[in-house]
């Protein structure tokens, strides 16, 4: 896809369906109301931009004029995901969900990275299409609302148990999914006649020097060029991550025994003598790391608590808590996070990994036995403690964490149609644009 359809693609809506009073074709260049919905409004204008992203999707995929739905099936399906995004900002509204400039400009970021260009080119490029800067900081704000106001309320719907993971661990899915991953360096020695014994007791000399040179600390990519007669020896004799089962048969087995960096003895066979060296290895059995018993408060904003305020008594909460008052009473009386609030903000041991960003940098640069000052995440605003701190093997963190993610990300979709559903159901909604 070329950049210019990509910017303009990211933010069409996302049609995954097949494609329900005054008429379309006849205000189509007027910008009027198109709906109301609760106290918002829905502008022809906006429908009129949103067909046309579409339009330009469908082209950047080449899709042929005769595959194309009807224009009013289109619009109808443009005008109630309107609807649909309007009530869920209003709900953002009332939860108090704002993205700050901060937060905006890391979103632009890693979405400029995100399409491997820098943020001075991805601006340029932006200019060169006729897309307005601010206009796209705008859409982009309103695209991390969205995103954010549907993984709070979802978030707080799902729950997980230990029996859950452990069922789901034990099932065949999850071994497939939690299995090791190898990243494999290949040289091939080819002989040119194998019923000669010289010729092949050369070949074997040669792989054996190879091998000693790569023990000694030889690079292996430059011996793979040098040696290699594999298709992929100008790409260092690397073949890439590989599931074991994806290893090829000859040598599967004996890499599951090496060390990262261990090269094997060359092993012989009708195509010639392969020599492998296991340049890494990635997977939940081989996490190892720091982890953190760390407890926090949450106060989340919302209608009834404005930011400003929120912030006020998360300050004044810690405060509390330095002048001696117990941090796990704090938690239960005032904290916003059901999961912990009960057990006095109590989070147990954690790696991390399943934490968002601004709470897991937060733990890792707080000292064992310290308070932080408060910080804001996608929740609200936190304060935290960090109890103790151990060096250990994760493996049944790793383990845990990625079968507790696997399921999250299940049960995610039906969770997030169901509130929509919901949402949409109470929202008080009229539609005045009769598609033609």
């Amino acid at each position: 896809m070329k950049f210019a359809n990509r910017i303009r693609c990211f933010f069409i809506v996302s049609l995954s369906c097949l494609f329900g009073t005054q008429s379309f074709a006849a205000v189509e260049t007027l910008d009027s109301i198109a709906a109301i919905v609760n106290d918002d409004v829905v502008l022809v204008s906006e429908i009129q931009e949103r067909y046309q992203n579409y339009l330009s999707q469908a082209e950047a995929r080449n899709v042929e004029q005769s595959a194309m739905p009807p224009k009013d099936v289109i619009l109808n399906q443009v005008i109630e995901r309107l609807i649909i995004e309007s009530i869920q900002l209003q709900e953002a509204d009332m939860r108090g969900i704002v993205i700050s400039d901060e937060e905006l400009a890391d979103g632009i970021k890693r979405y400029a990275e995100s399409i491997n260009v820098t943020q001075e080119f991805f601006r340029e490029e932006l200019q060169r299409q006729g897309v307005d800067f601010r206009e796209f900081r705008e859409d982009m704000r309103r695209q991390l609302t969205l995103n954010r106001v549907q993984q709070t309320v979802v978030q707080q719907r799902i729950f997980i148990s230990m029996q859950d993971i452990k069922e789901f661990r034990a099932s065949p899915i999850f071994q497939e999914l939690a299995s090791e991953e190898f990243r494999i360096g290949h040289i091939l020695l080819t002989i040119s006649d194998s019923n000669n014994a010289r010729v092949v007791s050369r070949a074997q000399q040669q792989a054996e020097e190879i091998v000693e040179e790569l023990r000694k600390g030889a690079n292996f990519a430059s011996m793979a060029v040098q040696h290699s007669s594999s298709n992929t020896a100008l790409e260092g004799g690397d073949l890439g991550w590989r599931k074991a089962s994806q290893v090829p048969s000859l040598f599967s087995d004996l890499v599951q025994t090496l060390e990262v960096g261990e090269t094997a003895d060359p092993i012989e066979n009708p195509i010639g003598i392969h020599i492998v060296q296991l340049l890494e290895k990635r997977g939940a059995s081989t996490a190892t790391g720091m982890s953190t018993n760390v407890r926090h408060i949450l106060i989340r904003p919302s209608t009834i608590l404005p930011e400003e305020d929120a912030l006020e008594l998360a300050n004044e909460i810690r405060g509390r808590i330095v002048n001696g008052e117990a941090f796990a009473e704090l938690a239960m009386e005032y904290s916003d996070d059901p999961g912990s609030a009960l057990v006095g903000g109590d989070l147990g041991w954690t790696s991390g990994e399943t934490l968002v960003d601004e709470f897991r940098e937060v733990m890792i640069n707080t000292e064992k036995g310290e308070l932080s000052e408060v910080f804001k995440s996608e929740f609200g605003f936190h304060v935290l403690e960090v109890l103790d701190r151990r060096e250990e093997d994760l493996t049944e963190d790793a383990l845990n964490n990625l079968a507790y993610q696997s399921i999250f990300n299940q049960r995610f979709e039906e969770t997030h149609q169901a509130w929509m559903k919901e949402i949409r159901d109470r929202a008080y909604v009229k539609v005045l644009l009769e598609v033609q």
